[in-house]
């Protein structure tokens, strides 16, 4: 283990894949529920299921302005939160990949938000001005970090989706 990563299994994973590129390919699949029946509390939970862990209960609620309680997470976090998380994961990925040993990695998110859409009342973007700050402790040089950073840009399923515009299909199906 390097930095946190199994570079073994990793290396394992990258020579199957060139072996039987149809492994690289994952179903995903996430159901939550609108919690009606409860007066309090958050709005909306799921389960997310780990590999080792079983299953961790994930909820989030809408800000008070916008109707809900403020008693977790809202919705735009959870967004953020999971870029910032999976950016983390491949730059750390990468950089380990390289040789490169991290003394600390952190990293920030921070946006601009326009309810105005929300309320109905715009069709300004919601989110404008999301960037990104990695706070990288390390001998490496600045020049391999910026290169690491491009390779993050590349591999980063989470910057993948929020810089594409990928457009979700949605069926209604009632019960």
């Amino acid at each position: 283990m390097i930095n946190r990563i199994n570079v073994d299994v990793f290396k394992e994973t990258i020579e199957n894949v060139k072996k039987n590129p149809s492994t690289s390919i994952k179903k995903l699949e996430i159901e939550g529920t609108w919690r009606l029946d409860e007066q309090t509390g958050p709005q909306f939970e799921t389960k997310f299921k780990t590999e080792t862990a079983g299953e961790i209960l994930v909820q989030s609620d809408e800000t008070i302005i916008l109707g809900g309680g403020g008693t977790a997470p809202n919705p735009v976090q959870y967004c953020i939160g999971g870029l910032l998380s999976c950016y983390a994961a491949t730059f750390v990925k990468w950089a380990t990949m390289e040789g490169i040993q991290l003394n600390s990695f952190k990293i920030r998110g921070t946006a601009t938000m326009d309810i105005s859409a929300a309320l109905g009342l715009s069709d300004n973007p919601p989110i404008n001005d999301l960037r990104m700050e990695l706070f990288v402790e390390s001998d490496a040089p600045m020049e391999k970090l910026l290169e690491i950073n491009k390779i993050a840009k590349k591999r980063c399923p989470g910057y993948y989706c929020l810089s594409h515009g990928i457009v979700p299909i949605i069926d209604i199906k009632k019960e």
